[in-house]
């Protein structure tokens, strides 16, 4: 598959850590977000929408087996994805 990728994305990628998912009948829309620290109270978290999706129902099944599959490779290569939020590194 030749995949030619457009300006506008970056081609290091754009890291999101949680996503916001709802649909319609005719599509999904997922918004990918980058969950920053917490504000100087402690008690609410900044949020970023990194890139918003909307993807047709029927891709949305294919790419949900696919991620499903990639999931279980990932798991029989490197054990059990638990899940949680990330550990902060220090």
């Amino acid at each position: 598959m030749d995949v030619t990728f457009s300006e506008s994305v970056p081609m290091g990628g754009t890291y999101a850590n949680g996503a916001l998912v709802w649909n319609t009948p005719h599509e999904f829309t997922v918004d990918f977000t980058s969950h920053r620290s917490p504000t100087h109270d402690g008690d609410a978290h900044d949020v970023l929408v990194v890139a918003r999706m909307k993807i047709p129902t029927s891709a949305m099944f294919r790419i949900v087996q696919a991620m499903s599959a990639n999931i279980d490779r990932y798991e029989q290569q490197h054990g059990r994805i638990t899940p949680g939020p990330p550990k902060e590194e220090t």
